[in-house]
């Protein structure tokens, strides 16, 4: 299998690589930070059903996410290995997006007590499209991450490539968060009793917020596939003979991952990050409304207050990992991220941080942004570049270029994480936090208040310690992925020696 890369990835497919990076961001910051406060507050949906509908999608997700990983590792076409995908999804994951946050009037009625009368429906309108939409994700981000993992293969020049993903994907992301704040959920507009709320908490915001989300991502995805289709399509290509799909081989494939011990460690560190994240994306929405009570044009500032940071975060990475090597560097960084996701809000329970009333609050804020979003810029390149270098190692191990099926399982991995913390975080929102329907900033009960901080800080925080621990058991190094390289080269180079040897001889 040839994967040979030809020559030094230019500017403008780096680029280009990085812009698909945004479809998937503002999938997430619509689906992680607006759906559960869309669903509960605005249309009336208990958190752990929406919870629930999440964790349902897993199903889907088991078998979508390695699939399409070993589907596009073994696919052949003129158009190479992951464009097909690349080009096939953007459309019907934007469509997916409008849909779970367009649901019809019908199932939105409520009954004499304000209760919604289709709880069930709409439940099962959240499961559907919720479904879906993770399956088209999965169809983009699985061949993007795959295609990034292949098209480079030295190890600092995969760093600056994942370096420019994470900076056009987070920064984009912080720019959309601002842009929704600004435009479609700033203000205040009459409810559905007559008194004035807040536009994030009222249905009839979401619909315009939601066809601009689906037209970036139809745009950024279908641009990465145009911009690297020229380098993609002459990348590595399937060998000649393959054993047929079917349920053996599936299993076969996605267990074998784990028989890598440093990827058996990346996954299990992810996943206890991700359940963290998950809680800490649930969380913060209800957190900045009503634990810190702030106002759209406040809730804006703190997400580009993140901007900078994300941004310095990747571009030091690849010199971080040039002078400290990957390991040092991403536990560093997640220590980083435990800290400062409940630093400002262990210091409020404490009673040592500013009340909601003052001055200092945003300011004190959006610097604990700055530092949480750099770290955590510093750990998505280091995590991305790992699985890269991972790849390499098994390739010497096995003989077989898999960029798909190890990049699905970290995608899996993921899923099933935020899964498992979207659905603990809603159970805890209704039956720990205990939050009320229809809250009112500032006439929350101060109880309630409190365990909304409990639940977002020091136990949010419990499982990402928990990651530090499988991170720094990751044991490949830069002096062993450079041995790695050469065995590498050397076994492509056997074959060309030996034909050139047989005509050598037959002269």
């Amino acid at each position: 299998m040839n994967t040979t890369a030809s020559g030094p990835l230019p500017l403008r497919t780096r680029f280009a690589f990085g812009v698909g990076a945004v479809g998937e961001l503002v999938y997430l910051g619509m689906f992680n930070t607006f759906m559960g406060i869309f669903y509960n507050q605005a249309l009336g949906l208990s958190n752990a059903l929406i919870g629930t509908a999440i964790l349902v999608a897993l199903v889907g997700d088991a078998i979508s996410d390695p699939t399409v990983g070993i589907v596009s590792d073994r696919w052949r076409s003129r158009l190479g290995r992951r464009h097909p995908f690349l080009f096939t999804a953007p459309l019907p994951l934007a469509v997916a997006l409008w849909c779970i946050f367009n649901p019809p009037e019908s199932l939105l009625q409520k009954d004499d007590t304000g209760l919604l009368a289709n709880e069930l429906a709409l439940f099962g309108w959240l499961v559907f499209w919720t479904t879906l939409s993770r399956f088209c994700l999965t169809l983009y981000t699985i061949p993007h991450l795959a295609l990034g993992g292949e098209i480079v293969r030295d190890q600092h020049e995969r760093s600056q490539l994942f370096s420019m993903n994470a900076i056009l994907g987070y920064a984009t992301g912080a720019l959309f968060g601002f842009l929704a704040w600004t435009y479609f959920l700033n203000g205040e507009s009459p409810g559905a009793t007559g008194a004035m709320t807040a536009n994030h908490l009222l249905a009839a915001s979401y619909g315009p917020l939601s066809l601009f989300a689906g037209a970036l991502i139809f745009i950024s995805v279908s641009v990465c596939a145009l911009g690297t289709f020229s380098r993609g399509k002459n990348l590595s290509r399937p060998p000649g003979e393959l054993e047929p799909m079917s349920l053996w081989l599936f299993f076969r494939k996605v267990v074998s991952t784990l028989k890598n011990r440093n990827y058996l460690f990346l996954l299990l560190g992810f996943f206890f990050f991700m359940i963290s994240s998950s809680l800490f994306e649930t969380f913060s929405i209800f957190v900045n409304t009503y634990f810190w009570e702030l106002a759209a044009e406040d809730i804006r500032w703190i997400g580009l207050a993140g901007l900078p940071g994300v941004v310095l975060g990747a571009l030091i990475a690849p010199r971080l990992m040039q002078k400290f090597d990957r390991r040092p560097v991403l536990t560093g960084a997640i220590i980083g991220l435990v800290v400062f996701s409940q630093l400002v809000i262990d210091l409020r329970l404490l009673g040592w941080f500013p009340d909601n009333n003052s001055n200092l609050l945003l300011p004190l804020l959006m610097g604990n942004t700055f530092l949480f979003l750099m770290s955590l810029g510093v750990a998505g390149v280091a995590v991305l570049s790992m699985i890269g270098d991972v790849i390499d190692e098994n390739e010497l191990a096995t003989g077989e270029r898999e960029e798909g099926l190890f990049y699905s399982a970290r995608a899996f991995f993921a899923k099933l994480s935020s899964s498992v913390g979207h659905f603990i975080a809603g159970g805890m929102l209704d039956w720990f936090v205990r939050m009320p329907f229809d809250a009112v900033p500032g006439q929350v009960d101060p109880d309630v208040i409190f365990r909304l901080g409990l639940a977002a800080g020091p136990i949010m925080a419990a499982a990402a310690g928990i990651s530090i621990f499988f991170y720094a058991s990751y044991s490949l190094n830069r002096d062993r992925h450079a041995q790695i390289l050469k065995q590498l080269r050397s076994r492509q180079q056997q074959p060309r020696v030996r034909s050139q040897q047989a005509l050598a001889d037959t002269g």
